[in-house]
């Protein structure tokens, strides 16, 4: 059996067994049953989504049909889920390929990959857009932020950093990811797809902290829109270790190996992963956004990063979400980051 059906036989059995625990004599059987099938295919479906974007098909579709399961679920309507299942399947078996799979070299020599996303009229070039990823994630993780890109005019790369995707590497946190955004940069402008300065990025979180490193490493790089990033990362190490959340501890376990040791340990380390030591360098005009009960990335960070590019004379813009954390989930808010974006590269690219 593939490593992902025992996955979904594990959750399969857990969830039964909870199930029947937790209901005793009186718990429905069939509701139980119901459940475990929505469960399984559920997940099964979220993994055959992540795998279509991933290959460059457009899943924006079967995204939504597939939150909209997700929620019924949550209410307890297994029923309405499992229809609603049925629906993601039906779109998943007719999709576009909206991007194809280009695979590049690092500026240290390491095979990279990523996800390019063309305008669907004119020949090019075209301004373009780097949309770096999340954390640990994948360029197709973010396909649906790309293709609203694209679909304004723009060519859209998503880099897979190394250590994900298709790319080979492990994750430095912030510090080979730069290398691998500029190498992309050199890609799409050696390919002639490029049209000439008007290049941007927008990323969300370590996406956000790599954006803004490499626009201040790469003075190609004209606007840069941050969401939820960190750029100070030994304030992120404090934070963690000093944080009640486990799941926000345990960044400490991921961040230590990369950087090889504490703030204290490794200084230089810190520092080269951290954008507020290089505000002055960036040439890019930059839009930070940040929820202000961000528990990861203390909104601070952001507040830091703004009066350090103001005091360097940068063109430079923050945006506080009070009642958001890490990044903008409400609907309403997170619409008006998608036009605060465009406003901004329509403005400066």
């Amino acid at each position: 059996m593939r490593k992902g059906r025992w996955k979904l036989a594990l959750a399969a059995f857990l969830i039964l067994s909870t199930a029947l625990l937790a209901g005793g004599c009186g718990c429905s059987l069939t509701r139980i049953i119901s459940q475990v099938g929505v469960t399984v295919r559920g997940l099964a479906a979220a993994n055959e989504i992540s795998q279509k974007a991933n290959q460059g098909y457009d899943v924006r579709q079967a995204r939504a049909k597939w939150l909209e399961a997700l929620d019924a679920y949550n209410n307890g309507d297994f029923s309405r889920a499992g229809k609603l299942v049925d629906e993601v399947y039906r779109l998943l078996s007719n999709l576009e390929l909206a991007a194809e799979r280009v695979y590049y070299t690092s500026l240290d020599g390491l095979p990279v990959s990523g996800l390019l996303f063309r305008p669907t009229s004119g020949d090019g070039p075209w301004p373009a857009v780097i949309v770096n990823h999340a954390g640990f994630g994948t360029a197709g993780d973010f396909s649906d932020v790309a293709l609203l890109i694209r679909d304004r005019g723009y060519l859209v790369f998503n880099p897979d950093f190394r250590g994900s995707g298709e790319s080979q590497g492990s994750h430095e946190g912030a510090k080979g990811e730069v290398d691998d955004v500029i190498a992309a940069v050199d890609y799409l402008v050696s390919r002639g797809l490029v049209e000439d300065g008007r290049i941007g990025m927008y990323g969300q979180s370590h996406g956000a902290a790599v954006s803004m490193l490499a626009a201040e490493r790469d003075p190609r790089i004209k606007a840069v829109v941050a969401e939820a990033g960190f750029y100070d990362a030994a304030d992120l190490y404090y934070n963690a270790v000093n944080n009640d959340d486990a799941q926000i501890r345990s960044l400490v376990d991921q961040l230590l190996p990369m950087a090889g040791g504490t703030p204290e340990e490794m200084p230089e380390e810190y520092a080269v992963r951290s954008a507020l030591n290089y505000a002055s360098s960036t040439r890019a005009a930059v839009l930070l956004i940040h929820g202000e009960k961000d528990p990861l990335c203390p909104v601070s960070q952001a507040r830091r990063m703004y009066d350090a590019l103001l005091a360097a004379g940068k063109t430079a813009e923050l945006k506080i979400y009070p009642n958001e954390a890490h990044c903008v989930n409400d609907p309403r808010g997170r619409q008006e980051v998608w036009e605060l974006m465009f406003s901004w590269f329509e403005k400066y690219l």
